[in-house]
């Protein structure tokens, strides 16, 4: 199975009940199936969070404190940042569930169309030696997900 994560794109949005915030699309091919999603960079900071307990290097922008958020610049290289998180969370082996959850995919559907994906679903999460960010940028296009563990 070949899966492939990229942020093409983020949307400023405003309400009258909450201040303006960014969202993220987040475009995600598996083989031949798409998805689409548009999270918070909240969203984001909650799976580095969780993915940190057994995951220490992983890359992760900060949140900005002092200095506007909402400037396409800074929303732009947080993009960027953000496209690397889930590509190297994505080259993790076994790929962690909690990404699943994460991006709302129905690993049921993805289990059919794979019968090896189960058993590496099934193997607990474990921490691989930390992939320089120079090959995980390589790969972040298209990540091989080998067929056996």
């Amino acid at each position: 199975m070949r899966i492939s994560i990229t942020i093409p794109s983020w949307y400023t949005k405003t309400s009258e009940k909450e201040k303006a915030f960014t969202q993220y699309e987040v475009q995600i091919q598996l083989d031949e199936d798409h998805y689409t999603r548009k999270l918070r960079y909240s969203t984001f900071r909650d799976l580095h969070k969780k993915l940190s307990v057994k995951h220490k290097n992983l890359p992760f922008p900060h949140r900005r404190i002092v200095a506007n958020n909402q400037h396409p610049r800074f929303i732009e290289s947080r993009r960027v940042a953000l496209e690397e998180f889930l590509c190297e969370v994505a080259s993790l082996q076994p790929i962690p569930g909690i990404l699943w959850s994460f991006l709302d995919i129905d690993t049921s559907e993805i289990k059919k169309k794979n019968s090896k994906l189960p058993d590496m679903m099934m193997v607990k999460e474990q921490c691989l030696n930390p992939v320089p960010v120079s090959v995980i940028r390589g790969v972040c296009s298209g990540i091989r997900i080998p067929n056996t563990c």
